[in-house]
């Protein structure tokens, strides 16, 4: 019976914009063929998803956020069959991202149009960012 259930990997995801409401910081993994996505990662065991968020953002971009908030969730599309645990802020100043290998991962900060137009980037994934951008 127990085989009949599919065990979704949870995972989290945060769309960080501008302290002038202006742009959306947006990764992108240059050896995945034009793949973008959104700053997170996969829940390690017996971690909490703020715990989570905090570690990614810090091994990712080498960046820390003084608040952030939860939105949703959703299930992505597609074979992986992730839960998302989705989560907006908005950057106080500017942010200096010190990815440690930006040539697996970085990120760069897009408009809403930007986004919209990316070929390679999860329709839920930009969802959330148009839903939940500031002053829109």
């Amino acid at each position: 019976m127990a085989d009949d259930y599919v065990k979704h990997e949870v995972s989290i995801k945060i769309a960080i914009y501008s302290h002038d409401a202006e742009k959306v910081l947006v990764m992108v993994y240059p050896a995945r063929e034009g793949l973008h996505g959104l700053p997170g990662g996969h829940l390690e065991a017996d971690e909490l998803p703020d715990q989570a968020l905090i570690r990614e953002l810090n091994e990712e971009l080498g960046i820390s956020l003084d608040a952030f908030e939860k939105k949703s969730f959703f299930l992505r599309n597609g074979d992986e069959g992730s839960v998302i645990l989705a989560y907006t802020a908005t950057a106080l100043a500017d942010i200096v991202l010190n990815p440690p290998d930006p040539d697996f991962e970085h990120a760069v900060w897009m408009t809403a149009n930007e986004v919209q137009a990316i070929q390679h980037m999860s329709i839920e994934y930009k969802q959330l960012v148009a839903e939940n951008w500031p002053n829109k």
